[in-house]
């Protein structure tokens, strides 16, 4: 019977790597927004110079100022993830589905002598977290993992448990990033309107990681380190608050053209993070042995830069063409400590990383292209889009940056009921590796986003 003793190596890293967040995934909480509005989806996010419905909230609030009602508008999305992973070559395809809320919101128009004056409130998801990665594989890598075992005479030396072995890993991440949103809309010229929306942010992310590794031809077969299997479950949940303002402004070029501009100003977002982590060893004999590899909860900020977006709209009878674009640097990304905190070396080595952000990231400028037809005499309108998201790593490839097309469809079912539903996919590849899989995994992504909601006006 082999006698576990304890794990020096791994308890130190994967409690380091548990309380420490990382630049990337800093970056990764905000880049790529969907965005809010099944018409604004199906038109591929080229919304900021259109925003003529309740979802001008998210868009450029100056819009809110044309709507002719008021509306109620309400939302669900579905979600299929799909990935084929690419591990010492050996490719597995997997896919997972969510179905989730996506926005409920109210906008009120005041009634006005002159010009028009609208405010909105509701609640919006504008971002997902729902990720699924699986890949399985030889791997004749070597990683620093190894374990100290005493034999039946009670001596006690260090075994390696390091290469030549089936590694499997399973991530699963679920969540979205929300808020609360109030704006308004005010037309102050003939040909200018200005808007103003306060965002109250809150959401949550959870990231589970599942590591498994088999001596699968039998390689580590000598009394004390007969090693059978090894297991690790990590496990960490995210939650999200902080406050956020966005400027808009839409002016009227034409009775036909219109351009938008909004200004998202600097945004704090404050997590909060519970970790955990747990292991179990096996033998060839069929014992094993579990272990805490740590738990805890800390809390930390992050410190965004301005967004700048703009975009412009053509109407042309039945027909509406839209672009758009969005800039952000993401450079100016921080790392802070929370009000009120104690500095300890932990957040030292979180502000340390901030020296990260401008070598490893850049400026990104994302753009998007769509259109509406109204088909006369049926209340039917169809909606096409294309948008493309850059990668924010610094000299990335093309092949990196996400790319999304979609179409939908909005029909009016009496004049104060509209149905719309859309269908968006994207593509994008990205790569990742961790302690556990050195060689890295290449990874092919596909998702499949469907909205359906209603609109009623009012």
């Amino acid at each position: 019977m082999n006698t576990f003793i304890k794990q020096i190596l791994i308890i130190g890293f994967m409690v380091t790597a548990l309380i420490a967040q990382t630049p990337q995934e800093a970056v990764y909480f905000l880049h790529d927004e969907s965005g809010v509005g099944i018409k604004a989806q199906s038109m591929g996010n080229a919304f900021v110079g259109v925003a003529n419905d309740y979802s001008a909230i998210y868009w450029n609030p100056a819009g809110l100022a044309q709507l002719e009602t008021s509306e109620i508008d309400g939302s669900i999305y579905h979600l299929k993830y799909n990935n084929a992973a690419t591990y010492v070559g050996s490719t597995i395809f997997d896919d997972r589905s969510f179905t989730k809320l996506h926005s409920l919101g109210l906008a009120y128009k005041f009634p006005t002598d002159r010009g028009s004056f609208v405010i909105a409130f509701g609640y919006n998801r504008f971002k997902n977290y729902d990720e699924y990665l699986y890949f399985s594989g030889f791997s004749q890598d070597s990683i620093d993992l190894g374990f100290d075992l005493e034999d039946d005479e009670g001596n006690v030396a260090f075994y390696p448990f390091s290469k030549n072995v089936q590694r499997t890993e399973e991530i699963r991440q679920d969540g979205n990033l929300g808020a609360w949103s109030l704006g308004g809309g005010m037309q102050i010229s003939r040909n200018l309107a200005i808007g103003l929306t306060f965002d109250y942010f809150s959401g949550k992310n959870q990231y589970m990681l599942d590591f498994f590794q088999d001596d699968v031809d039998n390689n580590y077969n000598q009394y004390p380190a007969d090693y059978d299997a090894y297991e690790v479950y990590d496990k960490i949940t995210s939650k999200f608050r902080g406050w956020g303002i966005k400027v808009g402004s839409m002016l009227h070029l034409s009775d036909d053209l219109r351009a938008g501009l909004t200004i998202e100003l600097p945004r704090s977002m404050i997590v909060y993070e519970t970790y955990s982590s747990t292991d179990v060893l096996y033998f060839d004999d069929g014992s094993g042995s579990e272990a805490d590899l740590g738990s805890g909860e800390w809390e930390y900020v992050i410190k965004y830069p301005f967004k700048f977006s703009g975009g412009v709209s053509l109407d042309m009878g039945p027909f509406t063409f839209a672009g758009s674009f969005n800039y952000r640097d993401w450079t100016q990304v921080e790392f802070d400590i929370p009000e009120g905190r104690s500095f300890t070396d932990d957040y030292q080595s979180l502000l340390d990383d901030n020296r990260f952000f401008p070598t490893s990231f850049r400026a990104t400028f994302g753009w998007a292209a769509g259109g509406e037809l109204r088909v006369p005499g049926t209340g039917l309108q169809l909606r096409a889009g294309y948008r493309v998201v850059p990668s924010p790593l610094v000299n990335a490839n093309e092949i990196l940056d996400r790319k999304y097309i979609s179409v939908g469809i909005g029909y009016s079912i009496d004049k104060h009921a509209v149905f719309n539903l859309s269908y968006t996919q994207g593509k994008w590849n990205k790569s990742s590796s961790d302690f556990y899989t050195p060689s890295g995994t290449s990874e092919s992504v596909k998702s499949e986003k469907f909205l359906a909601g209603i609109t009623f006006k009012i």
